[in-house]
């Protein structure tokens, strides 16, 4: 997958917070996978986080979605049009499921996947949107299961 901007065109914040967690894993943006329990990492494939962009009259802030239980889909920072400062997801069941860290829009830092039971499934560095360095996929006692070197999104052989 090449590094894309998406423009979401939105007619206002209801419309666009319903479509997010669907459009996140259409686009692989988790460091889970879209779903993150039984698919491990893809060393043949180049790694990258689009960067998404809003409407305008998406107001800047803090932007929470809910599921119908109330509990939250994934929360933001809307800042210059583009999720900023970090991207959370949550599983139904409120746990976490992923957090990525955003600098001006792009992913930046250890992105970090857990799994609907709050276990670390994987972990990737990124730097300005591309993995870059170590990505890592845990089994469920902790143990590294794989391991696969990234360089500008690339994978790097071993």
């Amino acid at each position: 997958m090449t590094l894309l901007s998406v423009t979401l065109l939105l007619s206002g914040c209801a419309e666009f917070s319903s479509s997010v967690t669907h459009t996140i894993d259409a686009m692989s943006m988790t460091p889970d996978y879209a779903k993150g329990l039984t698919d491990d990492l893809e060393p043949q494939k180049k790694l990258t986080v689009p960067v998404v962009k809003v409407a305008d009259s998406v107001p800047e802030g803090k932007l929470i979605e809910k599921y119908d239980n109330g509990s939250k889909k994934f929360e933001t920072i809307v800042k210059n049009r583009c999720f900023d400062s970090y991207l959370d997801i949550y599983y139904p069941n409120g746990r976490l499921r992923t957090h990525t860290p955003l600098v001006n829009c792009q992913a930046e830092g250890l992105s970090q996947g857990y799994t609907q039971d709050g276990k670390l499934r994987t972990t990737i560095t990124y730097k300005a949107s591309a993995a870059n360095g170590e990505a890592k996929t845990y089994d469920a006692s902790g143990k590294v299961l794989q391991r696969v070197i990234y360089k500008d999104g690339l994978p790097q052989k071993s």
